[in-house]
């Protein structure tokens, strides 16, 4: 059987088992809370099935009294330092454990101007190519100086630096999630809405609501997944003509739908993924030549994206298939986007019983982010489940960059 070697991390089926008798609960009893039979929970627990769905996720982690996060085995263990697939992480926990808005870290900081180019720039392309250990590297120097002009700026300086604070802080939040770092995602999310709260800007305000709903592993209905729509009927009163506005609130009914899934409410699920495409069709693809890229990459293609994955949530393999068909991945500006899809094609290829044109979209997606792919304990369970029934020398190679033999 496949198993991680030596980053501690167990197949979900385990952590189930673990949970079950933690609470001294027997399988039939376990059986009765989710609606799933015996047998199919016997064969998670010893990793002869795996778990395709959030929702099922979801529904044991409920019947257990425990978080998805548990099951997940999320957070991860602690960060290898010099391991430059982490970047440095541990330069930006400390970042954001020993700074706050108003009592920043005692710098010296560079000339806000030179900040920003840095961000347009260098910033930016790690982010497009989805470069988790450049960016890790990149963010911590820039949110502490961000944190130095937000605390003693002119008002002009401090506005501007709270504004990139709710863009870096969000990036911030994608990473720590990608690496595993689930707390300290949280932080970074809520340094955000503490930077927009200090704007009192309601499109900084939703942007911050949206790295709030997804700094937690998806499969938790949380809070802030669930105050997703809240905040999209909130920002609704204010989109004016501004691009970005009209972008936030797109974003946020794509994590709205997901949180209507989740609660199984598939109609709430489609009201609120049809009007963030109704939306970015409005809006269209950023302009052939344009530099920029969309706020979260928001547009027509990042929509299929998304209706792809709720498909393979849902049990629809060849829908998601179908849709995934019609996304434009040219598109996709960011390669995290392009990876995203990739492993949601993987997934319902797997769904399928079609192992190898699975692995084929799984290691396309790994070319395209490392940490999308090696992180995701969706896809590690997928991958774990399919080496332990079939061993190809492509699966063997991908399993083992997973350290999962």
């Amino acid at each position: 059987m496949a198993r991680a070697v030596d980053d501690g991390m167990r197949r979900i089926g385990e952590n189930v088992r673990a949970a079950r008798r933690y609470r001294g609960m027997s399988l039939e009893t376990l059986a009765g809370l989710t609606g799933r039979s015996k047998g199919w929970l016997s064969k998670i627990e010893n990793g002869h099935a795996r778990l395709e769905r959030r929702s099922d996720i979801r529904d044991l982690a409920d019947a257990l009294e425990v978080s998805a996060s548990d099951l997940l085995g999320e957070p991860a263990p602690v960060i290898r330092p010099r391991d430059r697939a982490y970047g440095d992480v541990v330069r930006l926990r400390e970042v954001f454990l020993d700074a706050s808005l108003d009592s920043p870290l005692d710098i010296q900081a560079r000339p806000l101007r030179a900040l920003v180019e840095l961000i347009n720039s260098d910033i930016r392309e790690y982010r497009r190519n989805a470069d988790d250990a450049q960016l890790a590297t990149a963010l911590p120097p820039v949110l502490a100086e961000l944190h130095m002009y937000a605390a003693t700026g002119d008002e002009r300086d401090r506005a501007t630096a709270l504004r990139l604070l709710v863009d870096l802080c969000t990036s911030a939040t994608n990473v720590l999630r990608h690496l595993g770092q689930v707390d300290l995602a949280w932080i970074a999310a809520d340094r955000a809405e503490r930077a927009a709260r200090l704007l009192n800007d309601p499109v900084m305000i939703g942007a911050a609501a949206f790295a709030q709903a997804g700094s937690r592993p998806a499969a938790t209905v949380s809070r802030a997944l669930r105050d997703a729509e809240r905040a999209a009927d909130m920002l609704a009163g204010h989109l004016g003509d501004e691009r970005t506005a009209h972008e936030v609130y797109g974003m946020l009914q794509l994590y709205a739908a997901l949180a209507r899934h989740l609660q199984n409410d598939a109609a709430g699920a489609a009201d609120r993924i049809a009007e963030a495409g109704r939306i970015a069709e409005r809006l269209g693809e950023q302009p052939d030549g344009s530099t920029g890229e969309g706020w979260q990459s928001f547009g027509p293609a990042n929509v299929g994206v998304w209706r792809t994955m709720l498909a393979v949530e849902a049990g629809k393999p060849e829908e998601a298939l179908e849709v995934a068909s019609g996304v434009e991945a040219k598109a996709l500006r960011r390669r995290s986007r392009k990876a995203a899809l990739a492993i949601e094609q993987g997934r319902a290829l797997a769904m399928l019983g079609r192992s190898d044109a699975a692995v084929r979209q799984l290691r396309h997606a790994e070319r395209l982010s490392v940490a999308s792919v090696h992180k995701n304990p969706m896809v590690r369970e997928l991958v774990a489940d399919m080496y332990d029934n079939a061993i190809s020398r492509d699966l063997r190679g991908l399993a083992w960059r997973m350290n999962l033999i």
